[in-house]
């Protein structure tokens, strides 16, 4: 299983703006729901979502989470209840902070999970953490329609902050593929982060994010983008303390960061 930080984080707002893939283009993206950063929007730069505070429980998570929005049948955002936003770390292995400025996009198709080791889990929609997993949101009787999104934990060794396409920088790791050292040649390992979003319905039925084309089945198209705005010095702590140490810190806040031994 190895270690992990997870970070409560309550929706800042929702937006059709995406200010990794449309930059500068106000409106230019389909509606997205925004998480940390309170302002991050299509003229966000690192040092402004810095400065913008964030709706996470450790105020120095300002970075950015977003995730295209889900709509009822009647067209109106779902309720969102909260992200459940986790760092990980593989038993055994040492991972890097990720440079900050860095910028990630993954997922785009609960047909074709984008990491072969982790096989459904990881673009996937359920109705508790630990699956039965579905390719649309699900109809529950416990729990509540969750939307599952891992991003690759593999950076390229020359650290880049991001890619043209906003994926080619990274790639999964995998233990079964490249044993202890979790990552290919010419990669470092990173973080895994993982978003849950927990939404306040447990009936799925006719929901669609705003990113599923018409001829697609309802939240087909779940994809998820991450900018570190972190305080990197912060971030880098965190790392050390728990995740390379092997152990699990839950539900992150600032009193939490105290009693971690955080004295900066």
């Amino acid at each position: 299983m190895g270690s992990w930080a997870v970070l409560k984080c309550k929706l800042a707002h929702h937006a059709s703006d995406d200010p990794i893939v449309f930059p500068g283009q106000p409106g230019g993206s389909h509606l997205h729901s925004f998480f940390g950063a309170r302002d991050a929007n299509a003229f966000s730069t690192y040092e402004s979502m810095r400065a913008g505070g964030t709706t996470c429980p450790l105020s120095a998570d300002t970075a950015g989470y977003w995730v295209p929005t889900l709509r009822a049948p009647t067209g109106e955002p779902a309720h969102v209840k909260v992200l459940n936003v986790y760092y990980r770390a593989p038993t055994g292995v040492s991972v890097r902070p990720f440079p900050p400025d860095l910028r990630i996009v993954a997922g785009g198709d609960t047909f074709n999970p984008p990491d072969p080791t982790a096989s459904q889990r990881s673009l996937s929609w359920s109705c508790v953490d630990r699956g039965p997993f579905f390719t649309s949101p699900p109809t529950c009787t416990q729990g509540a329609v969750r939307a599952h999104i891992h991003f690759p934990s593999c950076l390229a060794a020359d650290l880049p902050t991001d890619s043209p396409d906003h994926r080619s920088h990274m790639v999964y790791g995998s233990r079964a593929l490249y044993g202890t050292t979790w990552c290919p040649s010419g990669y470092v390992p990173v973080p895994r982060v993982t978003y849950h979003v927990v939404y306040g319905i447990t009936d799925g039925a006719g929901y669609r994010l705003s990113s599923d084309m018409d001829s697609v089945e309802g939240g087909r198209t779940l994809h998820a983008d991450f900018w570190n705005t972190w305080d990197q010095a912060v971030l880098e702590f965190l790392v050390e303390r728990c995740l390379n140490a092997g152990e699990n810190c839950k539900s992150m806040t600032d009193d939490e960061l105290v009693a971690l031994g955080w004295t900066g």
